[in-house]
């Protein structure tokens, strides 16, 4: 066989087998929507067909086992979001209660918060009045001392002129005055310290209210926190038990596809339409015709590239490897910078 020849049966056969190629991933996406259909046949169907054929009336029985057991996971399902949604109400309510108990706090611990700073701040003022009446003090014991030393100086003088008896007489009118001023610091140290002392029981009483709301208060949140921690750990329960049925269903789903698309297919093989869309039938056979004739191209293309002699082939295959490699190596030869 002279080159042209052996070139032109070589192309023909890739050409065929490219073809070959592409009706097989035809195929197989027709196969899908074979299968698909058969099962939407099979699903309308299955309760409406008597079947004679004992492996198909077992895969009845499959069926009518995944339906009872999804219609008591359904059940299921639903009670328990019937049962989560009672817990969330109860949350609800157990929230509603809980900040009507901390507005009821507040509104009783506001007024008596006021109250007692108000006592706490007189009782501070009237602290800050004793200082300042000890400090007075002082300061009248310091002149009282520095008065009676110089009224002993002056006692001291025996033959005192009259400008000492003068000034004796000053010192001594104003220890008498000292004296008097003294008295009257003193009663007021004793009024302000008794005023605050009339306070203390009231602070006292309102602290001890305080710390009782205080302590309610708290009591209240912390049951509050465990009940939401109760309810939410049941309400995660009962999600991980509504998922775990619903992956259930879903894998009975999936499972129920083989028993569907056996038994259409038995309805397809007998021409027996289900009686609410008895075009589905119709749709079933137009793709198991279309895939007889894809297997019947495929039947001959497969002959032709059997009737080919591989030799030939092979020759051709391998000129073609090495014009490939050649031209990749080509392809990847540096390239010099022209001069």
């Amino acid at each position: 066989m002279n080159a042209s020849l052996l070139l032109s049966e070589g192309w023909r056969d890739l050409v065929r087998r490219l073809r070959l190629l592409w009706y097989w991933v035809a195929r197989a996406r027709l196969r899908r929507d074979l299968d698909y259909a058969e099962a939407q046949l099979g699903w309308l169907g299955w309760e409406q067909v008597d079947f004679f054929d004992e492996a198909i009336n077992a895969e009845v029985e499959k069926l009518r086992e995944f339906e009872n057991t999804q219609a008591s996971l359904m059940n299921t399902s639903a009670e328990l979001g019937g049962l989560k949604g009672d817990l969330e109400s109860s949350l609800a309510a157990e929230k509603q209660q809980h900040d009507e108990a901390q507005t009821s706090f507040a509104g009783k611990r506001q007024p008596m918060a006021l109250e007692l700073e108000n006592l706490e701040a007189k009782r501070k003022q009237k602290l800050e009045a004793v200082q300042r009446f000890e400090a007075a003090l002082a300061e009248i014991a310091q002149l009282e001392k520095q008065l009676e030393a110089r009224s002993l100086d002056f006692m001291r003088i025996e033959h005192p002129t009259f400008e000492i008896r003068t000034s004796a007489r000053e010192v001594s009118d104003e220890l008498a005055r000292l004296s008097g001023e003294r008295k009257h610091v003193l009663a007021g140290k004793f009024a302000a310290a008794e005023e605050a002392s009339r306070l203390e029981p009231a602070i006292a009483q309102l602290r001890k209210d305080l710390e009782r709301i205080d302590s309610e208060s708290t009591a209240r949140a912390n049951s509050f926190a465990a009940a939401g921690r109760r309810i939410a750990g049941e309400m995660r329960r009962l999600e991980h038990q509504r998922k775990k049925s619903n992956t259930t269903m879903s894998r009975l789903d999936r499972e129920k596809r083989k028993p569907y698309r056996q038994i259409g297919a038995c309805m397809a093989d007998h021409e027996i339409a289900p009686l609410n869309q008895p075009e589905v039938l119709g749709a079933v056979l137009a793709l198991r015709q279309h895939e007889a004739a894809m297997l019947e191209t495929i039947s001959v293309l497969k002959a032709a590239c059997a009737a080919v002699q591989p030799r030939h082939l092979a020759i051709f295959y391998l000129a073609m490897a090495a014009i490939i490699i050649l031209a990749a190596a080509l392809f990847l030869l540096p390239h010099k910078p022209v001069q």
